[in-house]
């Protein structure tokens, strides 16, 4: 076997030459944790970084890449980036297995796993969008021109990320210290957690939005609903974790996500508000949200009691509620308040 390289996906190459990994790119070897995915069996993982280490400690490795010359995937984020340097650089990433696994696990989950591995995983988010990156995607002229640069630079700034992880402090130190102060607000009861464990679900309350991955780090669930009171009235905002969106190895039964119009139906409905309407995105997108905001998208004040807005997205999402749906049925401004939507969701099996 040569030595791969990688090529950003695009319709030129041929797939019988290529290793997919992460994302759903063609390839005659996959080696990605996405819905659909072809891993092996005895290479699959939570992470596709950990499909590509399975693959490292493989005594055929070399047959299993024979043929292969290139190492591509179809999007840039952390576990895509690591992927590609565990099977460009085996030795490194053997001596490296913990770091470059935590590093792509807090990438992927938006969990802080280690200091070290959150560190490199802002740094190479960073990457595409940094006002000081120079290889932010807007001094490219298409995608394929930034994906490939920022990979290529990635690819070589690796090796440096795992001795310093702090090489570009200057550039995540902000987010990192608000995920560390949102992570001691949560752990000193500042916020409050509520867990629905029957629909692996948190409602988490405060004074304010907190950093997705203090929240996800402290709850570890496939949905979150996010409750911000203000003097008159909460900001709402409902997500699907990744979590519930991989194909994962220690946790192959995946609860169907629901349908999220279904849920916005019945909260315009019954949890209306001035200013705004409930906006869900299609379920099949890795991070969807449902939000009660204005026409410029942004979060605005409803005065629907967080209960009840609770229970509608339980009913819209997790076990339908014929009671509700037939309310939903009737024409705007008819006399369906808030109080119509006091069910109390039922547990599922």
């Amino acid at each position: 076997m040569g030595s791969l390289v990688y090529r950003h996906w695009h319709e030129g190459l041929n797939p019988d030459e290529c290793v997919s990994v992460d994302g759903d790119a063609p390839g005659r070897l996959h080696l990605s944790h996405w819905p659909g995915n072809r891993t092996p069996v005895a290479l699959r993982s939570d992470l596709s970084t950990g499909s590509c280490l399975q693959l490292n400690k493989q005594p055929d490795r070399e047959q299993l890449l024979a043929g292969i010359t290139t190492v591509t995937n179809n999007h840039w984020d952390t576990d895509g980036l690591l992927s590609a340097f565990v099977l460009l650089n085996p030795e490194l990433a053997r001596e490296h297995a913990p770091l470059l696994y935590s590093a792509a696990m807090s990438g992927d989950f938006d969990l802080f796993t280690t200091p070290e591995a959150v560190k490199i995983n802002l740094t190479l988010t960073a990457l595409s969008k940094h006002k000081f990156s120079p290889v932010r995607t807007g001094l490219y002229g298409t995608a394929l021109e930034a994906r490939q640069a920022q990979y290529e630079y990635g690819l070589k700034l690796m090796s440096k990320l795992l001795e310093n992880p702090e090489l570009h402090a200057d550039w995540i130190a902000q987010e990192f210290w608000a995920i560390m102060r949102d992570m001691r607000a949560i752990r000193e009861d500042k916020v409050r957690i509520k867990h629905i464990e029957h629909a692996d679900m948190v409602v988490v309350t405060g004074d304010r939005h907190y950093h997705t991955m203090a929240v996800n780090t402290s709850a570890d669930v496939g949905r979150v609903l996010t409750v911000v009171t203000l003097e008159r009235g909460w900001l709402y905002e409902f997500r699907f974790t990744t979590r519930s969106w991989f194909d994962m190895v220690t946790r192959p039964l995946r609860r169907p996500r629901g349908d999220l119009a279904r849920a916005a139906r019945l909260l315009n409905h019954l949890a209306p508000g001035y200013g705004g309407i409930w906006v869900a995105d299609d379920p099949e997108e890795p991070l969807a949200r449902l939000c009660f905001q204005d026409p410029q998208g942004n979060l605005v004040p409803n005065e629907t009691r967080p209960v009840d807005v609770t229970n509608l997205i339980l009913s819209g999402t997790w076990v339908p509620d014929p009671r509700l749906d037939a309310l939903a049925q009737r024409p705007p401004g008819a006399d369906v308040g808030p109080e119509n939507a006091r069910v109390e969701p039922k547990t599922g099996s």
